[in-house]
């Protein structure tokens, strides 16, 4: 990242979860630089880093979205990570609680990024998603494979996980949509109760349940992919 005056403004298009309006406002210098060449304006940060955009390869010395873990998240997820000199301004609307509906209704940009300060690559969410959202890597360090799997609006395995080390930023829930951790041990009581409500007495047996009916279903899902690609070439042929 070079070190320049280049701000990136996120404008939260597919949820409206920022205030956007006083963006220009935040600061007096920010007006002048969103009317230069050294302003970058993203319509959604979170699609931006699921698509890989080039245009998060540019250095930024400020950025402008919601919360700064989850910014920070997700310039690691796009491949880009952040130095420590980055200003993050947090434009996220308190008022706003609820992940809203999003505008791009067959993708919407819904999908985890983890905070590798806290996470342990302990496999829970891996164990946990039907969906195949998440995979270990040759290190064994749980990535982020398929943020396209991703069910839209559940945050499940956020709840669930032992260092709230998951992160969606666009859901309303704190603090698994980024916001700062303050109360660690309040923390820990809520994942307790998660747990429990969500998986149940016997955590390791659901979770081999679940694991058991993830391979079901991308089985299937690779099975009815073979047949339609097969029926694709049947029909180019007829």
């Amino acid at each position: 990242m070079s070190d320049n005056k280049s701000i990136l403004i996120c404008q939260c298009a597919e949820r409206g979860l920022l205030n956007v309006d006083v963006i220009a406002s935040a600061d007096s210098n920010l007006s002048c630089l969103v009317a230069s060449e050294e302003s970058t304006v993203v319509s959604d940060l979170c699609r931006a880093a699921a698509e890989k955009d080039p245009i998060l390869e540019k250095g930024f010395s400020a950025i402008h979205a919601c919360h700064p873990r989850a910014v920070r998240a997700l310039f690691e997820f796009s491949g880009n990570p952040l130095p420590e000199s980055a200003k993050l301004i947090n434009h996220r609307n308190p008022a706003t609680r609820q992940p809203g509906n999003p505008t791009t209704e067959t993708n919407p940009a819904w999908y985890p990024v983890l905070d590798y300060d806290r996470c342990t690559s302990c496999g829970q969410c891996f164990d946990f998603c039907l969906f195949g959202v998440y995979e270990k890597d040759n290190a064994g360090r749980v990535v982020v494979a398929h943020p396209e799997s991703c069910k839209n609006n559940c945050p499940a395995c956020a709840r669930i996980c032992p260092e709230t080390a998951i992160i969606f930023p666009k859901v309303g829930e704190s603090p698994i949509n980024g916001a700062e951790i303050t109360d660690e041990d309040e923390l820990k009581a809520n994942v307790k109760i998660n747990v429990d409500e969500i998986l149940g007495d016997d955590v390791y047996a659901t979770l081999n349940a679940r694991k058991q009916k993830r391979r079901s279903l991308l089985n299937q899902k690779k099975i009815e992919k073979a047949l339609a690609e097969r029926k694709k070439c049947s029909e180019k042929k007829s």
